[in-house]
């Protein structure tokens, strides 16, 4: 047998300082040019802003501020690979798994600094002082946090305390460069039975960060640059504009925040019965003989609320051919939290009948052929991520065998468990887990949800009106052309309309 490398029996070597320099520097610089020469003006001002703060260890905290198609992706990629040709390190996270999966590296917020999911004024990142993650963020000279603006802003002000803590520095970030990056057109953080002034108040915006923060800005749309003739570019000017003038609240002005505003004919569908019609919209009628995951991945239909979206799910799934395979969950109680006669008290009906947000439901259903989506963090390396789409391959009675048609590992197949998943926040006097697939079907999925994603085709289901900052923006933004989007508006007699309620709150504009 050959003689095993001598990093890996060293104890002493920390593994992830090892797994960032894995890197080749010769690479990353000829990455680095090859990026750099593609460069905007306005994107070279950002960039240099930051990579000066880094050279000089400057330290700071930036905020690039850009909607979809202005180049943030493309900016952390520049910075990453200018960091990494000289050896360096930069730790690359994001709100959200799927936005994990489109940096390199990347991971979620929560699982790189290990924060806790209830955070609150107090909280620290679970980190200690003398380990290996410690020593690993010592050694970064820069963090990129994507998706900013969907995060309470207890997060950053935890990271901000921790960083103090473990660079032994009272400046902002222990003295790090952290540069975060969103659109607050985008929806904010979500905060349950919260009103505008909780989600307002939850903002990064409000945080007593905010004031040492730079804001830099992108504004310049890189999609018209690729326009393939002066038509086409026009006209994904022209929606690309209605699309910001939504974000921004700028139809229909005066305004207080929510407003009626009127939908172009030729983006409306209508029918007597709008779930087959908005499903024929985007999925066509021989849906069910496609086999491409790539049919799949480009199409979804988006809804803010979760009923509309579990009956659009349960139509298609009926129509998709193949034998139903019936998974249910076993739900349990804590046995830390109760007594053996509360065991007795909650009986399994009551426990089974619990559906709560972040908690999959009692029963699922699924087919051979079927997408799904997967809800919670498994192996964001691997690309199974919160928010990863899939094909259903196979199904056993402890597995579910898929096929990944986003983000990373694309094609790839994977093996799916049961795991026990437990409520986020504590509704009840007891604390349940359900035993549980962490996947729901998504030929539809929530609003919320696509936060993140880049479609071809979106149909929009409206039978109830969005109820937050930023929901109508997000779903008619995930589409990169007019043609892709469909949208279909109900009220609740069933009849079609042409008209509906944006939500956006103003004040979270203010000095950007």
């Amino acid at each position: 047998m050959p003689t095993p490398d001598d990093s890996v029996l060293n104890p002493n070597e920390n593994r992830l300082i090892m797994d960032e320099k894995n890197y080749k520097p010769h690479e990353q610089k000829t990455e680095y040019n090859r990026l750099f020469s593609m460069l905007t003006e306005e994107q070279r001002r950002v960039y240099q802003d930051i990579i000066y703060s880094v050279n000089q260890n400057k330290g700071g905290m930036f905020f690039v501020h850009g909607f979809g198609g202005t180049g943030k992706i493309f900016l952390w990629s520049i910075l990453g690979a200018d960091i990494r040709s000289k050896s360096n390190i930069v730790l690359n996270v994001a709100s959200s798994g799927i936005a994990a999966l489109l940096l390199e590296g990347g991971r979620t917020a929560h699982s790189r600094f290990c924060m806790p999911i209830n955070i609150n004024e107090y909280s620290m990142c679970s980190i200690d002082a003398e380990s290996d993650l410690a020593e690993l963020i010592r050694e970064a000279k820069l963090i990129i946090w994507d998706e900013a603006p969907m995060m309470n802003k207890h997060c950053f002000e935890t990271l901000d305390r921790t960083l103090q803590d473990i660079m032994k520095c009272n400046r902002i970030f222990g003295g790090k460069v952290v540069v975060l990056g969103g659109n607050f057109r985008q929806i904010l953080p979500v905060i349950p039975e919260g009103g505008r002034v909780a989600t307002v108040l939850a903002s990064i915006k409000s945080s007593l960060l905010w004031p040492s923060c730079k804001v830099l800005k992108l504004t310049e749309n890189m999609r018209l640059r690729k326009g393939v003739n002066n038509v086409q570019s026009d006209a994904l000017a022209e929606f690309s504009k209605w699309l910001l003038d939504i974000g921004d609240g700028k139809i229909n002005e005066p305004n207080d925040g929510e407003v009626e505003i009127e939908i172009p004919e030729d983006l409306l569908t209508a029918s007597e019965d709008p779930i087959h019609a908005i499903v024929h919209e985007i999925y066509g009628k021989s849906f069910a003989k496609e086999n491409d995951p790539k049919f799949v991945k480009r199409r979804a239909i988006l809804s803010p609320r979760n009923e509309d979206v579990d009956k659009i799910n349960q139509y298609m799934l009926s129509q998709l051919p193949g034998e139903e395979r019936r998974y249910l969950s076993l739900d349990s109680i804590e046995t830390s939290d109760t007594s053996v006669f509360d065991d007795m008290v909650y009986s399994q009906e009551f426990l089974n009948s619990i559906n709560v947000s972040g908690l999959p439901k009692h029963e699922l259903t699924l087919k051979k052929g079927a997408p799904i989506m997967l809800l919670r963090n498994i192996d964001p390396k691997g690309g199974l991520c919160n928010g990863t789409r899939l094909i259903v391959t196979q199904m056993a009675n402890h597995v579910i065998e898929a096929r990944i048609v986003t983000g990373n590992g694309i094609n790839e197949k994977v093996l799916i468990p049961r795991m026990f998943v437990s409520p986020p926040d504590a509704k009840f006097s007891f604390r349940m887990r359900r035993r549980k697939f962490p996947v729901a079907l998504a030929y539809a999925i929530t609003i919320n949800k696509s936060q993140g994603q880049t479609l071809e085709y979106v149909g929009l289901f409206l039978p109830k009106l969005v109820f937050t900052h930023g929901q109508l923006y997000v779903a008619l933004s995930r589409v990169t052309t007019r043609k892709g989007l469909k949208i279909l508006i109900t009220n609740e007699d069933g009849t079609c309309q042409n008209k509906t309620l944006n939500v956006f709150f103003k004040e979270v504009f203010d000095n950007i």
